[in-house]
């Protein structure tokens, strides 16, 4: 496979992996009212999910080594209990619970991980986006990426492959969540979030499910 070949396999893939249910679940539930830049929401989770893969996969690749199973699986059962939450705070918000800027109201709290804040849909935003980004890059079909990175039959070629797939990806996400924000920008926003939230506990619980065994 050619070096533009690759690209243009890793581009195309990339635009079709952002749009993926899960994908746009969370980055759904991430946009709010004080989110002023919306595309930066998306393009966050497209940096933080190419961040692994790139990592993973040319990593891997350079080594001859693939991703455990078990460790795919325990990240996607991560991804749906995060996903769970997400919609939970959104719908949350969609039925009353008021949002606030800091200095207003002491009396928040984030669920935190180091400098990231997983609470509160604000200031913190893009951190959200950032680390949910990440837990999808080595969960269901992004570890199907990374295994296609590291089968390249070389790193210049798993390179390509790797850099449009990661500037499809972010770009594709950016547009998908600005287009969401202006959706948003409505009489029915509330009840666009409701059912984003609703969406988003939804898929959560059916990936959840999916690692349990449940449902193939």
């Amino acid at each position: 496979m050619s070096l533009v070949a690759a690209a243009v396999a890793g581009g195309a893939l990339g635009a079709r992996h952002a749009l993926e249910t899960d994908h746009l679940a969370a980055v759904a539930t991430l946009v709010t009212d004080d989110a002023s830049r919306p595309g930066l929401v998306g393009a966050s989770w497209g940096v933080g999910h190419s961040l692994p893969i790139a990592a993973l996969g040319l990593g891997f690749l350079a080594l001859g080594v693939r991703l455990p199973p078990s460790v795919t699986a325990l990240v996607e059962g991560v991804v749906g209990l995060v996903l769970v939450y997400l919609g939970a705070r959104m719908l949350a918000v969609a039925v009353g619970r008021r949002e606030h800027g800091h200095g207003t109201n002491p009396f928040h709290t984030h669920l935190r991980i180091g400098r990231v804040s997983l609470g509160g849909g604000h200031a913190h935003l893009h951190g959200d986006s950032l680390l949910v980004g990440a837990l999808h890059g080595v969960a269901g079909s992004g570890a199907l990426v990374v295994a296609l990175v590291a089968a390249a039959p070389d790193l210049p070629t798993g390179a390509s492959f790797l850099g449009a797939f990661a500037v499809a990806s972010v770009s594709t996400m950016a547009a998908a969540s600005a287009l969401w924000e202006r959706t948003l920008d409505t009489g029915a926003r509330r009840y666009l979030r409701g059912a984003a939230g609703v969406v988003g506990i939804a898929v959560g619980l059916l990936l959840l499910a999916e690692v349990a065994g449940v449902v193939g």
